[in-house]
């Protein structure tokens, strides 16, 4: 073969390899279409029902059972996001000591996934969306009393943790630090102001 020849395969397995390249690159780079949500309720079954843009309707499963606890009883504290690209709940548990069962996850639904967040695993009793949907903020305390408040602020969509806070402890039974706790980070008041 002539040196021409080969020059021009040489240039023509580069072109190739630029273009495969570009292809594969194309499908890390262009986001997946991203489901909205017009609806989320709780059904008169007690099931989770989310209605999508296009009137697709998703059951979402309960949570997995969980060691010396059970099965997960309900659903509580229906969110959509503000973006409508994600809904948050609460997964509600039974609890030996009450008459009532217990929050002890957030989930968060979004494309077609689940993110669990259980935090210090207390009952998550608060939570709302930050950042335009892209954050979540929420409360966790025991049962009765306040004890063990703690804080947390995490990515949506990767669940890594941003930021948390735990607030000193207030004195006396049943005491609870409370919406505007002095030195509190602006997520933590909103949080404590809102439900």
């Amino acid at each position: 073969m002539t040196p021409i020849i080969l020059e021009m395969r040489a240039s023509a397995r580069n072109v190739l390899a630029i273009c495969a390249a570009a292809v594969t690159l194309s499908g890390i780079l262009v986001p997946a279409a991203t489901e909205t949500y017009e609806q989320a309720n709780i059904d008169a079954n007690g099931q989770l029902r989310i209605v999508t843009a296009t009137g697709k309707v998703i059951r979402p499963r309960r949570l997995p059972a969980r060691p010396n606890i059970g099965d997960q009883v309900g659903f509580d504290k229906v969110a959509i996001s503000p973006d409508r690209r994600v809904i948050g709940w609460l997964a509600l548990y039974p609890n030996c000591c009450t008459s009532y069962p217990i929050p002890l996850a957030l989930v968060l639904y979004s494309n077609g996934r689940t993110r669990t967040f259980k935090g210090n695993e207390l009952p998550v009793w608060r939570w709302r969306f930050e950042a335009d949907g892209k954050q979540v903020a929420f409360e966790q305390e025991t049962v009765h009393g306040g004890i063990g408040v703690h804080y947390e602020l995490r990515d949506a969509l990767t669940g890594r943790l941003v930021e948390e806070y735990d607030p000193p402890s207030p004195q006396g039974p049943n005491a609870h630090p409370g919406p505007n706790q002095t030195g509190a980070p602006g997520w933590v008041t909103r949080l404590d102001s809102s439900n």
